[in-house]
């Protein structure tokens, strides 16, 4: 108790920073870590987040509770992720992230950066040259669309004569920027598995043993029967059986992304040094299943929990 007291003592002192990195769903963890934060009364000063740490991070900044981003989470059902990840443009393959944006806007209006209730900082890539960009002023809906552009899922958004892409690609785990804007003491939430840490390799369309594959598939066939969509790509997808021993090319490929990332991770960690890190083992969830929001948002409150108990 003594050296909790401390530690609190401690903080109340510094600039504190919080760092929240991507990973797409399994970033639904941010949320039960800000809860614990709050219940612990530490007072965060700046925020940098990438891809989903971006959105969640993004939102909270606003000044809308954590209960209320909790709540929103909580109501993302299968069909719901389905819409939201539901390809808009048939000849680019591509979904357009319109769904996405409107949400945002619907939820937190016109917002500029420089005027959020906490200073934040949000991570994109530049495809071109693979430089990290960073936002920190302008239009914060802009912001988080491009820092959650993942390759080859959303349309790249252009900024300023430059095509973006997801800032997890340059920078997941961005403790350097938090560090930049000043924080004293930085509590970073790393939710990326290590590679020892997974046995099977996820896809961007949910693991092929998921059991509720044959749902995603189902509610994805009548929305474009109802469409009257021939998106060839998308039909191949939904008949396809892939062998389980054998990877295929989106296993593959996501597998390339997570391990480049994981790579980058390691290096933020090793020279940027977090005076906190949290780093919930959410190995039960793929980078699509927002439905299971409320398992990961207890997951990474019980990290952060243990995480804090463990550094007294």
């Amino acid at each position: 108790m003594e050296r909790k007291l401390n530690l609190m003592k401690h903080l109340k002192k510094k600039k504190v920073g919080l760092v929240l990195g991507s990973g797409s769903a399994k970033g639904l963890a941010h949320i039960g870590v800000i809860k614990l934060l709050e219940e612990m009364d530490i007072k965060i000063d700046v925020i940098a987040g990438t891809s989903i740490g971006a959105l969640i991070g993004g939102i909270y900044t606003t000044g809308i509770s954590i209960e209320e981003i909790e709540d929103i989470a909580l109501k993302i059902d299968l069909a719901t992720s389905v819409k939201f990840f539901f390809p808009t443009i048939p000849k680019s393959g591509l979904i357009s992230g319109l769904k996405v944006k409107e949400f945002l806007i619907s939820l937190i209006g016109d917002k500029k950066i420089e005027n959020l209730k906490i200073p934040f900082s949000a991570v994109a890539t530049d495809i071109i040259t693979g430089h990290e960009v960073i936002f920190n002023e302008g239009n914060l809906v802009d912001a988080i669309r491009a820092s959650i552009s993942i390759p080859i899922i959303f349309k790249p958004v252009i900024h300023n004569d430059i095509i973006l892409v997801d800032g997890g690609i340059a920078n997941p785990l961005p403790i350097d920027v938090v560090r930049k804007m000043g924080a004293e003491f930085i509590i970073a939430v790393n939710v990326m598995p290590s590679l020892n840490k997974t046995s099977k390799v996820d896809n961007y369309y949910d693991s092929q043993n998921s059991s509720h594959l044959p749902e995603i598939k189902s509610i994805l066939q009548r929305k474009l029967e109802e469409l009257s969509i021939d998106h060839k790509w998308l039909k191949k997808f939904l008949t396809h059986k892939e062998k389980q021993d054998i990877p295929g090319l989106k296993k593959i490929f996501n597998q390339s992304v997570h391990i480049a990332e994981q790579k980058l991770i390691e290096l933020s960690i090793k020279l940027y040094k977090p005076d906190i890190l949290i780093e919930p083992n959410i190995t039960f969830a793929g980078r699509f299943d927002f439905y299971k929001a409320k398992e990961i948002i207890e997951k990474g409150y019980k990290s952060a929990h243990a995480t804090f108990n463990k550094n007294k």
